[in-house]
Parts: C-alpha cells; structure tokens; sequence
C-alpha cells in the first residue's frame, strides 16, 4: 500500500523526521532531495533512529551510536544486520512510502 506521509519541506536535513502509520513508526531522512524511510528502532535496542544524526547516507543511533545506512539499512560496522526499509519517493514535493 502507498500512502502520502510527509511534505519534502517537513524532512529536516541533519536528522529524522518520526511519522506513524496505524500501529508502525517510520523515520523519514532527507539526502538531498532523495527520501528514505526506515523503521523507527535501531535493530540494536530499539532507540528511535529519527533523533539520530544524519551525515551523508549515515543515521548514528541515539543511544549507542550504530552508523546505519538510511538506502539499505545495513548496520556499518556488521552489515549483516539491518533495519527494516521502506521504499519511499517524492512526487511534486510530497514523501509517499510504500507499506
């Protein structure tokens, strides 16, 4: 199902942003104008990726800082590892994700 979660303009650029949908909570990240949504809990813990800090591709979890890609959701430092990705795309400014 795709549904509409966000404005482009709503996504802050140096963190997430927190959006639900029912019972899930996803964590948008802006790259430039590209989007990606992951689940919104470090496959570690569970800390909400969307407090994070964004460098490049990278969001460090809050609590312990896992690097994890935001395109692929591979944890760096053990790819085998990852969190749960959505696909996501902006379509004159607006963020639909598919669930």
């Amino acid at each position: 199902m795709r549904i509409r979660v966000a404005s482009l303009a709503d996504v802050p650029l140096q963190t997430g942003l927190a959006v639900r949908h029912e019972q899930l909570e996803i964590a948008l990240f802006r790259v430039g104008d590209e989007v990606y949504a992951l689940e919104n809990a470090c496959p570690h813990l569970g800390a909400p990726l969307a407090e994070g800090y964004l460098a490049g591709n990278l969001v460090s979890c809050p609590f312990h800082a896992w690097e994890i890609c935001v395109r692929t959701g591979s944890v760096q430092h053990n790819p085998s590892i990852c969190a749960r990705v959505f696909p996501a795309e902006v379509v004159d400014g607006e963020v639909f994700i598919t669930v």
